[in-house]
């Protein structure tokens, strides 16, 4: 959110930039057209500014983590504005927290409360918090009813604006909103990003303060709430006029002090969060229009206009409208990138008063124009044509065709001279190829005679032209001289101007410094006055606070003495207490040693008990297993004895083996059934005399256990009555320290009262004193304002001044910059001339060299083409002296003529081991060197179709036949050369 105010330091360039850039989309007036800038300024003046601004908006993007982003103290009326982007990756939410710093209850008031959507959209988020800005007013009546209220204790800390506990900013969104509030006592109020779920008020605890960023938006300001008024009535006979806000010059921009950076200096440069009223009267004859014009670059935002009718019928009535800008009318917003778009607020009559409101919107720039334009200037009459229907072959009065049905121009509808060039049309009895007829003679006549005066007057022109031009030619003359005398009169003017204008300005600085001197002297006085008045506002508070100091010294001597009353009578009480728990503890002590020698005499008799019980039983089981072992020896030998007799039977009679066997196993079986049940009736014996022993036992274990809690509740009875003693003894002390402690909260909240009191009286006396510094301040500020409009006036005349002498200085540096730049054209039209034969020159150059590169291109073709034919005709004699050489040698020898023949079968092919195949010879051969330079510095490749020719670097002498050796040597040493052909 930046104000860009620089941008105000170039409109004119960027008004340029727009002409040349065609930007017109967002204009609903051409405004270069009708004369932007020589509208005319209608400086708004400050009226008031009240009420408490806590501006959240450095830093603007919040990341990585969150914590305290601005805070400041409010009383009375106030406004907390924030506007934030989350740059975590996680969801945050704003909180608002309030603390009471003060010894005393604070009530809070929360008049309204508003926020915007979260949008990565800037331009949405702070359209969406102006519109709402306006479609929920905050009511300023006396008894407006709040939303809620709430109570903080002292010291204590509470949230407001819940709802932003459940609207999560997700990250790059812009989140942005307002919350305006009445206190009864001042209150530190935090505005903090926290992570969703956090307890916000625990979190105002610890949480870390974040620095403030570049564009230094945030910080406690005087102003949330100002009224501007034009004191010079727009007149609608005056043509256009505008009235600019947020520049920092007639609408200044309210400072503040950042408490989070020990209350350093700040400015809310675009007064963002500031609910402004602008009223604008009018006067006139005609109707006009109000316009709004972004100067600062793209805003998009909400404003209400209430018109106040003052004239005619509807006079004491009041239109309210709303208009939005950017959004639903299918911009994001306006003005970007120029300063000539506009948008149409609405049509009014001259006398309306005019009263906006709006605060600057979120994302937006300043400052902002509000045109107003008279209809005249914004609508200016057209001419008008009128339908006529005629046939095709009818011309006009003019000799024109009418071509049927078609529109001819006839002038304002209206005028002396509607009914010239018109054609009648009007009914007749005539049909209309009649009425063509009739038109037609009318129209050869009226030709005919105006072809006369036409050469008439060609006639009397050619006369008269002469004259005319000895007429103008001593015009001419005269227009110079009278030219030369107005320049003079025009420089004796502006001396006149100039000098007159001197004298205003040092009667205007004479005045200024009176005032100056004056407004010095009443604040001198005031100040004397207030001072005096001070002091002996500062005596009374002293004689006071001596009397205060002197009875609080009273009474802590009082006090100091009623304490140590009580405290030694609390220490006599514990003394007593200390000596009442000694015995009861000695008694107790007693009691509990007397109870375990009994518990332990107890015991030592159930264990000795037990040891018997368990000798017993451990007898018992002895002779019992003894007993069995002897039953089961028994048993086991009457049963071998009976187990040998069976076997001597079986010795002695093999027959009767089977039925003595079974007799034997029977008599066997039977036997040991009763050995076993015998062994049975002994294990039940000895069991049943254990389980005696073991009953007998637990009877004397659970008699000795039964004595034992006896004791043991004879000694836990002991030990209660010694515990509710105690009891009864501390009670007695906590009765006695209450009644203590509730004298001495007595004595302490008289003493507190008396200080209040003496603290009440001394904040009248303070309160009474700033009052009287506070009128004397007004009064300096009121003598300060005047003298600063004084200057201020004095500084327009100055500065219109100055716009004068810097149009004329500009016009001048215009006229000369654009006789440098046909200069400069101009030479620079003569270096291209120049250049141009240059290169014409080189051009012709470069023929030559290459007309001369061909001729010798063709000469060294020609060259090769004579050393070709002297090779190959050198090369056709050598073969035939090899030949015939050979047949010299064949002749010799006597060869038949089978062997002479040369298609023989049997003749081997002759080869010439020196020769090279025409394909050998055309065959490229490029060399290592261009295959490893780079590719800037290597040869040009020669096309594989290209021929080549084998040169001979001999001289083109005839040669002499060369023996065989000879001729292989000399190929050796001169191995022939590639040369392309062209």
């Amino acid at each position: 959110m930046f104000s860009y105010k620089s941008r105000y330091c170039v409109a004119a360039a960027m008004a340029a930039m727009a002409a040349l850039t065609g930007h017109v989309e967002a204009r609903d007036i051409d405004l270069q057209s009708i004369g932007y800038f020589q509208f005319s300024p209608l400086p708004p003046t400050l009226v008031s500014q009240t009420d408490t601004l806590l501006l959240s908006d450095s830093p603007e993007y919040v990341g990585p983590v969150g914590g305290t982003l601005s805070a400041g103290t409010i009383n009375g009326n106030g406004r907390i504005y924030f506007y934030h982007v989350n740059e975590m990756d996680q969801p945050h939410k704003i909180a608002i927290v309030l603390e009471n710093q003060t010894a005393y209850p604070n009530t809070v008031h929360v008049m309204r409360q508003l926020k915007s959507v979260a949008t990565p959209d800037y331009f949405a988020a702070g359209r969406d918090l102006s519109r709402k800005d306006l479609e929920q007013p905050l009511n300023e009546s006396p008894n407006a009813r709040p939303l809620y209220s709430l109570s903080i204790p002292p010291q204590g800390r509470k949230l407001i604006f819940s709802d932003l506990e459940q609207t999560p900013v997700y990250q790059d969104a812009l989140f942005t909103g307002i919350v305006d509030i009445k206190t009864e006592a001042p209150v530190f109020a935090r505005v903090m990003m926290l992570p969703m779920g956090m307890d916000a008020v625990d979190a105002s605890h610890w949480a870390k303060n974040l620095p403030i960023d570049e564009i230094q938006l945030r910080g406690t300001y005087t102003g949330s709430k100002r009224n501007m008024e034009v004191t010079t009535p727009f007149d609608t006979a005056l043509g256009g006029a505008f009235v600019e806000i947020g520049n920092d010059r007639e609408d200044m921009f309210i400072n503040g002090v950042d408490e989070m950076q020990n209350k350093a200096f700040v400015r809310d440069r675009g007064n963002y969060g500031v609910s402004y009223t602008l009223k604008i009267p009018t006067k006139g004859n005609e109707p006009f229009r109000l316009y709004f014009n972004p100067l600062g670059g793209p805003y998009s935002g909400s404003f209400t206009v209430k018109a106040l009718h003052q004239q005619g019928a509807r006079r004491g009535q009041t239109d309210t409208r709303t208009y939005h800008i950017g959004g639903a009318d299918g911009i994001s917003a306006l003005g970007d990138g120029t300063i000539l778009d506009s948008r149409i607020m609405g049509n009014y009559n001259a006398g309306d008063l005019l009263t906006l409101n709006f605060m600057p919107a979120g994302a937006s720039n300043l400052p902002i124009r509000f045109l107003l334009i008279p209809e005249s200037l914004a609508n200016p009459q057209k001419h008008q044509t009128i339908a006529v229907n005629v046939p095709k072959d009818v011309k006009d009065s003019l000799g024109h065709p009418t071509q049927g049905t078609t529109q001819i121009p006839v002038g304002p509808i209206g005028g002396k001279d509607s009914n010239k060039g018109t054609v009648d049309t009007t009914k007749s009895t005539l049909t209309p190829s009649k009425q063509a007829e009739n038109i037609a003679h009318e129209e050869t006549k009226k030709l005919s005679d105006k072809a006369a005066a036409e050469a008439k007057k060609e006639a009397q022109l050619k006369k008269s032209k002469e004259a005319e031009e000895t007429l103008a030619r001593k015009k001419a003359e005269e227009a110079k001289l009278a030219a030369e005398k107005a320049e003079m009169a025009r420089k004796a003017a502006e001396a006149k101007h100039a000098e007159i204008e001197r004298k205003m300005a040092e009667k205007a600085e004479a005045d200024r410094k009176a005032a100056e001197l004056k407004a010095a002297q009443e604040a001198q006085a005031a100040k004397e006055k207030a001072a005096l008045e001070a002091k002996k506002a500062e005596e009374m508070r002293q004689a006071e606070e001596a009397k205060r100091i002197e009875a609080a010294r009273k009474a802590e001597l009082e006090r100091q003495a009623e304490e140590a009353r009580k405290a030694e009578e609390v220490r006599k009480a514990e003394l007593a207490r200390i000596e009442a728990a000694r015995k009861a503890e000695a008694e107790r002590v007693e009691t509990a040693r007397k109870a375990e020698a009994a518990r332990i005499a107890a015991e030592e008799r159930r264990l000795e008990e037990e040891r018997r019980i368990e000798a017993a039983r451990v007898e018992a089981a002895r002779k019992a297993e003894e007993a069995r072992k002897a039953a089961e020896a028994k048993a086991r030998f009457e049963a071998q004895r009976a187990a040998e007799k069976a076997a001597l039977e079986a010795k002695r009679a093999e027959e009767e083996r089977l039925a003595a066997e079974a007799k034997a196993r029977l008599e066997a079986q039977r036997k040991a059934e009763q050995e076993a049940l015998e062994a049975r009736r002994a294990e039940e014996a000895r069991k049943a005399a254990e389980a005696k022993a073991a009953l007998e036992a637990q009877r004397a274990a659970e008699q000795a256990a039964l004595e034992a809690k006896r004791q043991e509740d004879a000694r836990r009875a002991a030990e209660a009555k010694a515990a509710l003693e105690a009891q009864r003894i501390e009670a007695a002390r906590k009765a006695e320290e209450a009644r203590r402690a509730e004298e001495a909260r007595k004595a302490e909240e008289a003493r507190i009262e008396a200080a209040r009191k003496a603290e009440e009286a001394r904040l009248a006396a303070e309160a009474k004193r700033a009052e009287e510094a506070r009128k004397a301040e007004e009064a300096r500020i009121e003598a300060a304002r005047k003298a600063e409009q004084a200057r201020l006036a004095e500084e327009a005349r100055k500065a219109e001044q100055e716009r004068l002498a810097a149009e004329r200085a500009e016009a001048e540096r215009q006229a000369a910059e654009a006789r440098r730049i046909a200069e400069e054209r101009y030479q620079a039209h003569l270096e291209a001339e120049r250049k141009a034969e240059a290169a014409r020159q080189q051009a012709l150059a470069q023929a030559e060299i290459e007309r001369k590169a061909k001729e010798r291109a063709e000469a060294i073709q020609r060259v090769k083409e004579q050393q070709e034919n002297a090779r190959r005709r050198a090369e056709l004699a050598r073969q035939q002296i090899e030949a015939e050489r050979k047949a010299a040698q064949a002749a010799k020898t006597g060869p038949s003529f089978n062997e002479l023949d040369d298609i023989h079968e049997d003749t081997p092919n002759v080869t010439i081991p020196n020769a090279v195949s025409i394909d050998e010879l055309t065959k490229p051969r490029p060399t290592a060197s261009q295959n490893t330079r780079r590719r800037d510095q290597r040869q040009p490749q020669v096309p594989q179709d290209q021929q080549y020719v084998q040169v001979n670097p001999m001289p083109t002498a005839p040669v002499a036949p060369l023996a065989p050796q000879n001729e292989q040597q000399n190929e050796e040493q001169n191995p022939p050369r590639i040369y392309p052909l062209g």
